[in-house]
Parts: C-alpha cells; structure tokens; sequence
C-alpha cells in the first residue's frame, strides 16, 4: 500500500522528477510570454458606445413600464376581472393554486411596480439594446 498524497504533494513529488531540460525550456516559455505581455497596454473605458446603448434602452423601456404601460395595464385587468369558472375564480372553486404568489406582487412601490414588472422591462430593454447595436453593426457592413 502506497501512501495518499495531497495535491500539493503530489506536485511536488512530480516536479523534483522533472528533468532540468523540461524545467529550463518551461522557464524560458513563461519569461517570453510574460515579457510579451508586458508591452501591451490594454485601455479599459467604462463608458463606451455598447455600455450607453444598452443602459439608455434599459432606462427607457423601465420608464415606459413604469410610468406609460402599467396603469393601463392595471386598468385592463381590472376591467376584465380575474378568470373564473362557473361563476367563481379558480380559487375560489378549489384550486388551491390558482392563488397569487404573494412575494410576487409585494412591492414598496406607490404605483404597484412589482420584481416581475422590473424583470420583464429589463428584458424588453436588453433586447431593444441589442436590437439597436445589431442594426447599427449591419448598417456599417452595407
């Protein structure tokens, strides 16, 4: 029986084996691709082109939702009233879960602006955004 080893013993064991041709021309690897790197520099910008695009759309289509599409929205529901069967809503019929979810519709909110309203205009909004930065790729293609 052989004795377990950590991980790091193992690699250990594994690189006092090594022979020192392996070890040097692994060295000179590394110093050549750490010295490659070195040169170049890489400018990062937090506000570019793609980052504004897609956050205006964001803004635009959660302002939409807010303030233009959920009252009337709300209004349609209201208006319809919920489903029902036989004169009763599902839940009210038995179907204990036809009932809303209540974490769902909790929202601090004065308008009723609910985590699902949020999520479903974010989503129209990424897409909107990528929807503009694809024309505007295809466009500079032409």
């Amino acid at each position: 029986d052989t004795p377990r080893r950590t991980p790091t013993q193992t690699m250990a064991f594994t690189a006092q084996t090594l022979p020192t041709k392996t070890v040097a021309t692994f060295n000179s690897r590394v110093a050549k691709q750490t010295r490659a790197r070195r040169g170049a520099k890489t400018v990062v910008r937090a506000y570019d082109d793609v980052n504004l695009v897609i956050s205006g759309a964001n803004a635009l289509c959660l302002a939409l939702g807010r303030f233009v599409f959920l009252p009337y929205q709300r209004a349609q529901v209201e208006r319809v009233g919920m489903p029902t069967q036989n004169g009763k809503t599902h839940f009210a019929a038995g179907d204990s879960r036809a009932e809303e979810a209540s974490f769902a519709m909790a929202t601090r909110d004065p308008a009723g602006f609910t985590i699902v309203d949020l999520l479903a205009w974010g989503s129209i909004g990424h897409a909107v955004g990528f929807l503009a930065l694809a024309s505007q790729s295809a466009q500079s293609m032409l």
